[in-house]
């Protein structure tokens, strides 16, 4: 059985909300899954799964969450080569660096080595309206790791 880790990072509950949705529609799938906050993973736990997904809401001026500075920091000293990964994020489109986060992550994932098996997904405004798209996102994200 494939396993995969969603580490999330949140402030407001948004994230943490949208990471339970994406951990459903992973089960729903077949995969092993662990949802974890960012502040209690290190980059080495990664190593552990076939899956990482990140999740994680813009501060700022296109800043990562608190939870997740240390840890994208800390990535880049391993490999995630044949590692499947994904990243999301909620946001506000009024800002301009809309869910820049999300990009953030997912381009230190690709410096990793890991392969980016889907669209990045980005909830624009409330999160609890859109958890079934979240859910069907787990659940794609899911059969490409299997």
């Amino acid at each position: 059985m494939a396993k995969a880790i969603v580490v999330y990072g949140s402030t407001t509950g948004n994230t943490e909300t949208l990471s339970k949705s994406v951990g459903e529609g992973l089960k729903d799938s077949g995969v092993e899954v662990l949802v974890k906050n960012a502040a209690r993973v290190t980059s080495e736990e990664l190593k552990d799964y076939d899956g990482i997904i990140l999740g994680c809401s813009t501060w700022g001026d296109g800043e990562l969450q608190d939870d997740f500075i240390s840890f994208e920091e800390e990535m880049g000293k391993i490999s995630l080569e044949g590692k499947k990964a994904a990243c999301f994020g909620p946001g506000d489109s009024a800002y301009p660096q809309f869910c820049k986060a999300v990009d953030v992550l997912e381009n230190k994932m690709k410096e990793c080595g890991a392969e980016i098996v889907i669209d990045s997904l980005k909830i624009d405004g409330d999160v609890e309206s859109e958890l079934e798209k979240v859910k069907d996102w787990g659940k794609r994200i899911g059969q490409m790791i299997e």
